[in-house]
């Protein structure tokens, strides 16, 4: 299996999870996701040159770590939440594997390595 398929699947996911559906909007996204997503033994920073994929967080995709409080706003109607990126992730990975798996029997996840690299491994 080539290793730019997975990039691609990992393309098309982050952008349907993190996207909005606007190509104006979403322009910072889809120019990180064709600079910051590199194949792990040939990635800048080496991180994790073991890894299938190193994703940088630093320039648009959002990182696998945040945690975002929102503080409750009764005049809204709102009692305030948290969402954590991990659990984004989580869906991101569903997702390629939806499109991996079947065709070429493979599945991956997404590990954070730091607080601005994610990594992708074969599971």
């Amino acid at each position: 299996m080539n290793r730019a398929t997975v990039r691609k699947a990992y393309r098309e996911a982050l952008l349907s999870v993190f996207g909005c559906g606007d190509k104006e909007l979403d322009a910072g996204l889809i120019r990180a996701l064709k600079s910051d997503i590199h194949l792990g033994d040939k990635a800048p920073g080496q991180w994790s040159p073991t890894s299938v994929l190193e994703i940088y967080c630093e320039n648009g995709i959002p990182n696998a770590s945040d945690i975002h409080e929102i503080p409750p706003m009764p005049e809204h109607g709102y009692k305030g939440g948290c969402h954590y990126n991990s659990d984004s992730w989580y869906k991101v990975d569903e997702i390629v594997n939806l499109l991996l798996e079947p065709v070429y029997g493979v599945k991956v996840f997404s590990e954070p390595y730091n607080g601005a690299v994610v990594n992708v491994y074969f599971s």
